[in-house]
C-alpha cells in the first residue's frame, strides 16, 4: 500500500518562507504558533524573488556597510544582509579585502567562468589602434527589464541603442552587464565579430520582410 504524502497546509508554507528569510538574516524572532501578522506577509511579499531562486543574500561586516552598498547599488534587504537578482548556478560574496560584491558564474562556453564586480564602473574603451577590444553582452534575464534575449554588442553606443528600442534603462541593467576583453585578431575576437555581423544581417532580413508585408497590406 502506497505512503499516503501529508499536503503543506498554508502555515506550513508560512513557516517555510519565514525560516528561509531567518536564515538570510532578514527576519528575527518568530512565534510559529500564532498567526501570521499583517508585517511577516509584508516580508515574504518583498523578499518573494529570494524565495524562488530569483535573488541571494549576502551579508556584508556591518549594516553601515550594508546599508551603503545596498543605497548604492539600488538593492533590498535590511541589517546586514543585501538581496542581490542573481542568473542561474550565480554566487555572491563579499570581498572583505576590496569592500565590494563579487560574482562568479559558469559561462556558456566549456570551461569559462563569467566574473563581475557589482557597482564598478564600467571599463574604458582601449585605444584606438591598440590590440584589445570590448565585447558587452546583455544576459536573457535582467533586473528591470523582463525577459529579453541574450545579445551581444561590439561596441557600448550599439548596446545602448539596442536597449532604447525596448524602452530599457541602462541604469537598470547596468550591473548584469558582462564585459569581456579580447585580443584583437584572436580566435575569440573572431568568432564573436562573425556572430554579431550575422546577427546584424538576421535584423536586416526581419526589418525588409516586414517592410514587404507593410507595402502589400497598403501601409
Amino acid at each position: 500500500m502506497a505512503k499516503r504524502v501529508r499536503r503543506k497546509t498554508q502555515h506550513d508554507i508560512f513557516v517555510s518562507n519565514i525560516k528561509k528569510l531567518q536564515r538570510a538574516g532578514l527576519v528575527g524572532k518568530v512565534d510559529f504558533r500564532k498567526k501570521a501578522t499583517p508585517a511577516l506577509t509584508s516580508k515574504i511579499e518583498k523578499y518573494r524573488p529570494l524565495l524562488r531562486g530569483k535573488a541571494t543574500a549576502v551579508v556584508a561586516p556591518d549594516s553601515k556597510t550594508a546599508a551603503r552598498l545596498r543605497k548604492t547599488l539600488g538593492l533590498k534587504g535590511s541589517g546586514k544582509t543585501i538581496v542581490i537578482p542573481k542568473e542561474k548556478g550565480e554566487r555572491y560574496r563579499y570581498q572583505k579585502s576590496t569592500g565590494e560584491i563579487t560574482s562568479t558564474r559558469k559561462g556558456y562556453q566549456e570551461g569559462q567562468v563569467i566574473k563581475k564586480t557589482l557597482g564598478k564602473g564600467f571599463p574604458a574603451p582601449p585605444e584606438k589602434g591598440g590590440d584589445k577590444r570590448l565585447y558587452y553582452t546583455i544576459p536573457e534575464r535582467t533586473r528591470g527589464a523582463g525577459r529579453l534575449k541574450r545579445k551581444t554588442f561590439g561596441s557600448f553606443d550599439e548596446m545602448l541603442f539596442y536597449l532604447s528600442k525596448y524602452d530599457v534603462d541602462f541604469e537598470d541593467i547596468e550591473d548584469r552587464v558582462e564585459i569581456e576583453e579580447v585580443r584583437k585578431g584572436s580566435r575569440k575576437d573572431k568568432t564573436r565579430q562573425k556572430k554579431i555581423h550575422d546577427d546584424r544581417q538576421a535584423a536586416y532580413r526581419r526589418l525588409k520582410r516586414r517592410k514587404r508585408r507593410a507595402k502589400r497590406r497598403g501601409y
